[in-house]
C-alpha cells in the first residue's frame, strides 16, 4: 500500500507528537536550527548512516553539529540539517553495518534512517556517477555454496508486527521515503557533478544486492545481474535495511556509481574508486541533503 511522507509521520508518532511532526516535516525551511549542546534529540531525528568518512564528510560540513561522539570507534553526530538528524558513520561491511544501525535505532528513536554513499554499477545501464535508488535489497553473499557455485538463499528475517520469522529473499525499503528521495534526487539532477563530461542519471527501483566481499571481477557481476537482477552492489545497505525492518523503522538507501564492479576498461575496481568516489559520494550526499530541506 502506498503512503503519503504525512501518513508515515502520522503513523510512526504517537498522538502526543504529532504536531511537532507535521512542524519538522512540512515547515522545516522556517525553523531555526537548535542552540543547545546536549545529547537531547528535541524531535526524533532522521538518521543518515554512511559506511566510510569520505561518504559523510559533505553532509558533516553541511550540518550544524550540536554534539559529536563515539560509537565503537565510530562518529556519531546529533545536529541540525533542515531537520534533526544524526549522521553516523557505520564501517564497512555487514557486521559493522547492522550493529551501527541497532545503535542509532536503541539510543535514538528515529523516524527513519537513509544511507549513503557509493556503490558498484551491475546493470549495463549505470554510468559512474549515477544517482541509483532500489526499492528492495538482498543479502547476495547468503546461501548454499556446492558444485556449480553460489545459489543465494532467503534469509529468516524478524518482523515487528508479529512473533517469529519471515523468510525473505528480497527486502523493500520504505514506500513514503523512496518516493520522496527519488523526488529530491530528480529535482535536482541539474546540479550533480559531471563525470567526463556527463550529467549523471537518477534511476530509481529495482534490486541492490549486498556481501562483504568487495565486487571487482566481470563473472561475477554477470551473475548478480543474472541471478539476483542487481543494479547495483555494496557491502552494507541489505544489512542496514534488514535490521530497520526488523525494528519496524523505515528505511531507504541512495547510492552513486563510483565504479562498475569489474565491468570497464580499468585494470581494478579499485582503481576507478580512486579517481570518482569522491564525486559518485558527493553527489548522493546531495541528495540527502536536497531531501532534507524540501518542504513536503
Amino acid at each position: 500500500m502506498r503512503r503519503t511522507l504525512r501518513e508515515l509521520i502520522v503513523s510512526l508518532r504517537l498522538v502526543r507528537f504529532a504536531p511537532v511532526l507535521v512542524l519538522v516535516f512540512l515547515g522545516c525551511r522556517a525553523q531555526s536550527p537548535p542552540s543547545d549542546d546536549s545529547l537531547v534529540v528535541r524531535d526524533r531525528p532522521m538518521v543518515i548512516l554512511y559506511a566510510f568518512t569520505p561518504e559523510g564528510a559533505q553532509l558533516r560540513e553541511w550540518a550544524m553539529i550540536r554534539t559529536d561522539t563515539m560509537f565503537a570507534g565510530r562518529r556519531v553526530a546529533v545536529g541540525f540539517l533542515g531537520m534533526d538528524v544524526v549522521i553516523a558513520s557505520s564501517g564497512m561491511g555487514m557486521t559493522n553495518a547492522a550493529a551501527m544501525t541497532q545503535h542509532v535505532i536503541d539510543t535514538y528513536d528515529p523516524i527513519g534512517i537513509i544511507f549513503t554513499g557509493i556503490a558498484g554499477a551491475i546493470s549495463e545501464k549505470h554510468q559512474i556517477g549515477d544517482i541509483v535508488i532500489p526499492d528492495r535489497w538482498i543479502t547476495q553473499d547468503y546461501g548454499y555454496y556446492g558444485k556449480t557455485g553460489l545459489l543465494t538463499d532467503s534469509l529468516l528475517v524478524g518482523n515487528p508486527d508479529s512473533i517469529g520469522f519471515a523468510r525473505m529473499l528480497d527486502i523493500p525499503v520504505d514506500t513514503a521515503l523512496h518516493r520522496q528521495l527519488v523526488a529530491a534526487a530528480n529535482s535536482i539532477a541539474f546540479r550533480f557533478r559531471t563525470v567526463a563530461r556527463r550529467l549523471p542519471d537518477v534511476h530509481a527501483g529495482g534490486v541492490g544486492v549486498s556481501g562483504n566481499a568487495f565486487i571487482d571481477s566481470k563473472s561475477k557481476r554477470t551473475q548478480l545481474q543474472t541471478d539476483l537482477a542487481a543494479e547495483i552492489v555494496d557491502m552494507e545497505s541489505a544489512a542496514v535495511v534488514q535490521t530497520a525492518h526488523a525494528s519496524g523503522v523505515p528505511v531507504v538507501v541512495v547510492r552513486s556509481c563510483s565504479d562498475l564492479a569489474g565491468g570497464s576498461g580499468y585494470e581494478t575496481a579499485t582503481e576507478e574508486i580512486e579517481e570518482f568516489f569522491k564525486v559518485a559520494a558527493n553527489n548522493s550526499a546531495l541528495v540527502v541533503k536536497q531531501f532534507l530541506e524540501m518542504e513536503w
